[in-house]
């Protein structure tokens, strides 16, 4: 995959998530795991992931939609697998379907090499400074 560099969001920054790769409508992102990622049980909050794969998503749609337009999620849905055991969690995405105005993702997360949650993401096209 040949990397295609983009700005990271300031809320990507703040919880420490790396765009690693973007190219030809796929995206991998890392997360670094911390204390401040976990919740009160002591595991990596569900709005972690969920922000984790969300980037992802993002990402691989940026690499592929046309000149002039921007993108915005329209919804997301997340299936939590099992805890991620690791220090580490990485999200593979994947442009699925890139229509006119609607472009499908899928996003698989895991943790020391095991499945631990699977997304389904749209995005809407638009052009960019539209509302």
């Amino acid at each position: 995959m040949c990397e295609i560099k983009f700005p990271s969001s300031p809320y990507g920054d703040f919880l420490g998530i790396k765009i690693v790769e973007a190219a030809a409508g796929k995206s991998v992102c890392h997360l670094e795991l911390n204390d401040h990622h976990m919740n009160t049980g002591g595991r990596v909050h569900g709005g972690v992931l969920t922000s984790l794969t969300d980037t992802a998503a993002g990402a691989a749609v940026r690499s592929v939609r046309p000149e002039g337009k921007s993108s915005a999620t329209t919804d997301l849905s997340i299936s939590f697998i099992r805890p991620p055991l690791g220090k580490t969690i990485e999200a593979y995405a994947e442009v699925v379907h890139a229509g006119k105005h609607l472009f499908r993702t899928e996003i698989s997360v895991y943790s020391d090499n095991k499945l631990i949650a699977k997304t389904n993401a749209t995005f809407m096209i638009k052009d960019t400074g539209s509302d």
